[in-house]
């Protein structure tokens, strides 16, 4: 009789200690869908943020180093875009030059390449609500629409 209450002890306390051990899976798979997606979020919103951020300090170098080679620019929600040689030109003479900045930038993903800005606008001589709408490829900014 000593043996079987040793014997069931000992299969009970086994049982506990694996039931503590298990994970629960759909919890695991739950959180790494928010760490992918966080991920992702902050992968999308990193060029944009240090875009804003180098504006706001003025720093040409940091500007230029956001956007890909071939990015591309465009006024108003149906405007055509501009060339990237366009584009390279308008980000020196409108942002770079006239030192255009963005106040208390708020952060929208609004798919999974696409990032719009809002905030106040404002560069030498001019000043507006900003409405940007960004396209991200490959951690690099590829098209920036000024939605006014």
């Amino acid at each position: 009789m000593a043996y079987f209450k040793l014997i069931l002890i000992s299969l009970l306390l086994s049982i506990s200690l694996t039931a503590c051990g298990q994970v629960n899976s759909n919890k695991t798979n739950t959180n790494n869908t928010l760490n992918s997606k966080e991920m992702q979020d902050e992968t999308i919103l990193k060029p944009v943020k240090a875009l804003m951020e180098a504006m706001q300090a003025e720093n040409s170098e940091l500007i230029r180093a956001q956007f890909a080679k071939t990015a591309t620019q465009a006024y108003g929600a149906d405007g055509i875009m501009k060339s990237a040689e366009e584009t390279k030109k308008w980000i020196e003479s409108d942002i770079i030059s006239r030192q255009g900045k963005v106040a208390n930038p708020e952060y929208s993903i609004i798919s999974d390449n696409e990032v719009v800005v809002k905030g106040q606008y404002s560069s030498r001589g001019y000043t507006n609500k900003a409405n940007f709408l960004f396209t991200v490829e490959n951690g690099l900014i590829t098209s920036w629409r000024m939605r006014y």
